[in-house]
C-alpha cells in the first residue's frame, strides 16, 4: 500500500546502465553542484555571484528538488527561468508535480520511519499546493518533464556521478549519514564505483549534509543550498569540484588532483525571510515545518557532516 510521502515510486529507480555511458560525459574543469534550492531566490542570486567569481572553465548541475516554498506563479517561473540555463535534473518534488496520474505518493521524498508523520503529511500539503499551480501551466511542465534523473560529468579524469538521492533511486536515503555510517553500505560503494568507473557520487534529497571518502572515492551530500544545515549557521550548502582549490570551502577532501568543496552560500537571510513571510504565513505548513530552522538553523555543527576523509577549512 502506498503512503503518501513515504512511499517510493518504481519509476524512481535508476538504470543502473546510464553510468557506464561515457560517451554522454560532460566535461569540464570544475562543477558546482546545487541540491535542495527550495525556491530561495535569494540562494540562488548568491550562486549565480559564486559561480561568476570562478576563473575556470565550469558549469552548474541543480540536483533536484529546486522548487518547494515557490508555489506561486510569479516565484516559480523566476527560478525556472534562471535553472534552465543550466543544467537541471528531476528531483522527487519535480517528479511529482509532472506526474499527469495520481499514484497516491504525494510530495515522493520516500521520508523514513524516523520522520515524524505530522511532518509527512505536511510535506505532502506543500507539494499539492504546489502542483495545483503547475496543473494549470503546461508549459512548466513540458519544460521539466525533458529532465534526467543523473548525469556524469568528468572533472580531469574523474568521473562525478550527480543523482539527486541516492546511486539505485531518485528518492533514495542510502546517501543519509545513517546509512553511510555503515560499514556494509560503505563496501556496497566502494564496489558500486569500481564496478561503474565513478570516482564520486554527489546527492542532496536528505537535506542534511555528509561527506565520506571511501578508498580513492567520495561520496558528498550538500544538505540543502536553499536552508540553514548548521547550528546558528544560517548559509545554504553547495558541492563544487574542481581541478582547482577554493578558498572559501567550509570542508572539503582531495581525490589525486581534484578537489571536492562544500561551499556556503551566504544569501540574504532579512529579504529571503520577509519573502518566505508573505508566502507562508504562521501557522501554514511550510511556517510549522520550516520557519524554526529558517531563522536557527538546525542541531547540527559542521563535524557532524564528516564522516572520514574530509577537513574543515
Amino acid at each position: 500500500m502506498n503512503i503518501p510521502g513515504r512511499s517510493c515510486p518504481l519509476d524512481y529507480n535508476i538504470d543502473q546502465s546510464l553510468f557506464a555511458k561515457k560517451e554522454n560525459d560532460i566535461i569540464c574543469d570544475t562543477v558546482y553542484i546545487v541540491g535542495g534550492l527550495y525556491g530561495n531566490y535569494q540562494a540562488l542570486e548568491e550562486i549565480d555571484k559564486i559561480v561568476k567569481s570562478e576563473k575556470s572553465d565550469c558549469i552548474i548541475i541543480f540536483n533536484g528538488d529546486i522548487h518547494w516554498f515557490d508555489k506561486d506563479y510569479e516565484d516559480f517561473v523566476r527560478i525556472e527561468n534562471f535553472v534552465r540555463t543550466h543544467i537541471p535534473l528531476l528531483g522527487n518534488v519535480e517528479s511529482e508535480l509532472i506526474r499527469d496520474k495520481d499514484i497516491n505518493v504525494g510530495c515522493g521524498c520516500s521520508y523514513p520511519g524516523c520522520v515524524d508523520d505530522d511532518v509527512v503529511k505536511r510535506s505532502n500539503i506543500i507539494h499539492q499546493e504546489m502542483k495545483d499551480m503547475v496543473d494549470i501551466n503546461s508549459k512548466i511542465k513540458d519544460e521539466i518533464k525533458k529532465r534526467q534523473k543523473i548525469c556524469i560529468v568528468k572533472v580531469g579524469d574523474k568521473r562525478i556521478a550527480i543523482t539527486h538521492g541516492d546511486e539505485k533511486s531518485l528518492a533514495g536515503w542510502e546517501c543519509s549519514r545513517e546509512n553511510l555510517l555503515d560499514i556494509n553500505r560503505q563496501n556496497e560503494l566502494i564496489s558500486w564505483f569500481k564496478d561503474n568507473d565513478i570516482d564520486v557520487i554527489a546527492s542532496t534529497h536528505t537535506c542534511a549534509p555528509v561527506a565520506l571518502k571511501l578508498e580513492n572515492f567520495a561520496v558528498i551530500n550538500n544538505g540543502a543550498s536553499g536552508m540553514p544545515n548548521f547550528k546558528d549557521k544560517h548559509y545554504g550548502i553547495i558541492t563544487r569540484i574542481s581541478k582547482c582549490k577554493s578558498e572559501k570551502a567550509i570542508y572539503s577532501s582531495k581525490i589525486d588532483y581534484i578537489y571536492i568543496e562544500a561551499l556556503a552560500v551566504n544569501y540574504n537571510i532579512n529579504e529571503f525571510v520577509d519573502w518566505f513571510d508573505n508566502v507562508w504565513p504562521n501557522n501554514s505548513p511550510a511556517s510549522i515545518s520550516y520557519r524554526e530552522r529558517i531563522i536557527k538553523g538546525t542541531a547540527d555543527n559542521i563535524e557532524d557532516a564528516i564522516l572520514s576523509g574530509f577537513e574543515i577549512n
